[in-house]
């Protein structure tokens, strides 16, 4: 049976089409990144308002007690203001908590960069070998289903105290749903897109750098949404149950010494490094996709 072969013309054609696909002219790429950023900063401000007063109402609808339950103001004060109860300035407290930060950031640095590159290349190999997808995924989905707070002290128990059992707390909450995600992102690819890379002589290999992983990067920054908190979640996990490092392991001596304030002040600080982290992804996330195109990936049809 005789096959048509393209044209140089078409080829072209074919050519700019995917080049379409994955790239945007430079004035509507700077239009779409300042307007991702713009919304994304406006939906910080509403959530941030919006929590503050859910707080607020929160603990007057409770009736919780002032000596334990901290309000927003609260807070500030036992930040900014000096008290003549504590012994320790306003000052200090923010100086040992930076510090206490830097540690869990530190610790959440290695479970997160440790799950990023993880779930890259297992679902690159997931991709490339199907065998490989058919045998371990169930078997990942197996692992994801177990609470991390009965697995951490498995892991605690083979690899000890230390940087490695606080990276791998850490990386499995980021590497399982990166994994997924990527895995379908990379499963996604338009077959116009794929027969294109086959006519001008390109293999699984090219497929996956030129096609699948440009349409996978929404998936893939969807993901680093959530593998961002969930890093600190991890970090914070692990300090609060093996160390007495970090803002996870300071929670328990504050908790002991009734110091309710340091505890809400965690909370805060790190629910503030948390969404700033997750707004700076966004941020990032525009920049990117505002190079390849929000339809990254995709076949361009007519």
């Amino acid at each position: 049976m005789a096959t048509s072969t393209p044209t140089p013309r078409a080829g072209l054609r074919a050519r700019a089409a995917m080049n379409a696909s994955i790239e945007m002219p430079t004035g509507a790429g700077w239009r779409y990144v300042a307007g991702r950023i713009g919304r994304s900063l406006f939906t910080l401000l509403i959530s941030a308002v919006v929590l503050t007063v859910a707080w607020y109402v929160a603990l007057k609808l409770l009736d919780a007690n002032a000596f334990i339950a901290k309000t927003p103001l609260d807070v500030v004060k036992y930040l900014f203001v000096k008290n003549p109860l504590m012994t320790m300035s306003p000052a200090d407290i923010r100086h040992t908590l930076w510090n206490l930060l830097l540690v869990t950031l530190y610790h959440a640095g290695i479970g997160f960069v440790g799950g990023v590159v993880g779930s890259v290349i297992v679902s690159v190999l997931f991709t490339l070998i199907r065998p490989l997808e058919f045998m371990f995924m169930p078997l990942a989905m197996l692992l994801r289903t177990v609470p991390l707070l009965a697995m951490a002290p498995v892991i605690y128990l083979v690899l000890g105290q230390g940087a490695a059992t606080a990276g791998f707390i850490g990386g499995v909450v980021v590497f399982f749903p990166l994994l997924v995600n990527l895995t379908l992102g990379f499963r996604s690819v338009s077959a116009q897109s794929v027969d294109l890379i086959r006519v001008y002589g390109g293999n699984r290999w090219t497929i996956m750098t030129k096609v699948a992983f440009p349409n996978a990067l929404p998936h893939f920054f969807a993901s680093m949404r959530i593998a961002v908190p969930g890093a600190l979640t991890g970090a914070m996990l692990y300090e609060w149950l093996f160390t007495f490092q970090g803002l996870g392991g300071v929670i328990s001596q504050a908790k002991t010494n009734s110091n309710y304030g340091q505890i809400w002040a965690i909370v805060v600080l790190i629910t503030v490094v948390a969404i700033v982290f997750y707004t700076i992804t966004t941020f990032i996330e525009a920049a990117v996709l505002a190079k390849w195109g929000p339809n990254a990936g995709k076949a361009v049809t007519k």
